[in-house]
């Protein structure tokens, strides 16, 4: 009886807890980046870009001559998309009871859905009513499809409850955890590749974004084939922002921050960076704030590939100290963008993990995040 009484107690504090974090505007995410239910609406004063894009070098040679802050703190991440993205195409019940996929073979994984008979398409609401307003005539859709603007015409089929619809599954934001690599003066770099779509494995085209603090409440362990990872609170408040995003490559994402971001939380002390040629073989560190502040850990690198074909897979580490290991196993998810620093420089970051050996990853030379985005 004690025992019921007991679980009933825990339960109870538990529902609470999740009731009091809602109301706050407060979300729970891990590493994944996925798709959101529906934080609040960036809306934050922009500070002044001026020294936004110091750090993009168009000569990798400048980058030795370079100073940058890292970081390696967790932050939370929400980026919008260009229109809506297409994820897929489904089939639609239509009026009559019969079905009908009126975007097969028209629309296709990766399409962005931009404008609708003029109107601008912002997200999925606006998507929903421009379609419903059709009344069943052919709209003209307008679509980005691999940088090209592309016009289709398409006929919305008219649903059992009266409506109209696309038969189109479509994301417009996605939100999760990853790793502050660096910063210098007001802008910055992370996670060390882009933030893609879980389902189609394609690049986010972002319209806006922006950075959280974030604080960490668990650190799951890896088991089995299954990557552990890092979870944590995001407050999606305006007043949490504190940074926005500009970028999203395949190296990583980058923007400019905010008058809420907390310079107090980095070292004094501004390190140099190392060009590829200059990453070698051996000992190294990663400076992480897995335990709540940053702290360095022993790494060692075993493999350098400096093809550019390797992208951001040209570091191979393997996490040597025992305090990391105890804490995480090694490398989990959330640590995307991890700082590696080699002789008293940043050489890159870490992106991925070996799902057989959670001790070992991969990582990417700091001259590719630096590189100007496209």
């Amino acid at each position: 009886m004690k025992k019921v009484k007991k679980e009933t107690y825990r339960a109870l504090l538990l529902l609470v807890l999740i009731f009091v974090l809602s109301v706050l505007n407060i979300v729970i995410k891990d590493f994944y980046i996925d798709d959101n239910t529906n934080p609040l609406q960036i809306d934050v004063e922009d500070v002044s870009r001026a020294n936004a894009d110091n750090v993009r070098y168009e000569n990798p040679a400048d980058i030795s001559k370079k100073s940058v802050k890292p970081s390696g703190l967790p932050i939370g991440i929400y980026v919008k998309t260009e229109g809506v993205m297409v994820v897929d195409t489904g089939v639609v019940t239509g009026y009559d009871g019969r079905l009908y996929s009126p975007c097969k073979d028209i629309l296709y994984s990766g399409d962005y859905v931009v404008e609708i008979d003029g109107k601008k398409i912002q997200d999925k609401k606006s998507l929903v009513e421009a379609v419903d307003s059709s009344d069943g005539k052919t709209i003209d859709v307008v679509v980005i499809r691999d940088n090209n603007k592309m016009n289709f015409e398409i006929e919305p089929v008219k649903t059992e409850e009266g409506n109209y619809k696309l038969g189109l599954w479509v994301k417009d934001d996605i939100s999760g955890i990853g790793t502050l690599t660096f910063v210098d003066e007001d802008s910055f770099g992370a996670l060390g590749h882009s933030i893609n779509d879980n389902d189609t494995g394609i690049i986010f085209k972002i319209s806006d974004g922006a950075i959280y603090n974030t604080n960490l409440i668990n650190i799951v362990k890896p088991e089995g084939n299954n990557p552990g990872r890092l979870e944590g609170i995001i407050d999606y408040s305006s007043a949490n922002v504190i940074g926005r995003i500009t970028g999203n490559t395949e190296y990583g994402i980058s923007g400019f921050l905010t008058q809420n971001f907390d310079y107090s939380s980095l070292s004094d002390d501004w390190m140099s960076m190392a060009s590829k040629e200059d990453v070698n073989i051996g000992p190294a560190y990663i400076l992480s704030a897995v335990r709540g502040t940053p702290e360095y850990y022993e790494v060692n690198i075993t493999n350098v590939n400096y093809d550019r074909k390797y992208g951001n897979k040209s570091i191979e580490l393997e996490i040597t100290d025992p305090r990391l290991i105890n804490i995480t196993d090694g490398i989990v998810q959330g640590m995307s963008g991890t700082p590696i620093i080699q002789n008293n420089r940043l050489i890159g970051a870490i992106t991925h993990v070996f799902l057989n050996d959670s001790t070992k990853g991969y990582g990417i030379f700091i001259e590719y995040m630096l590189e100007k985005n496209d």
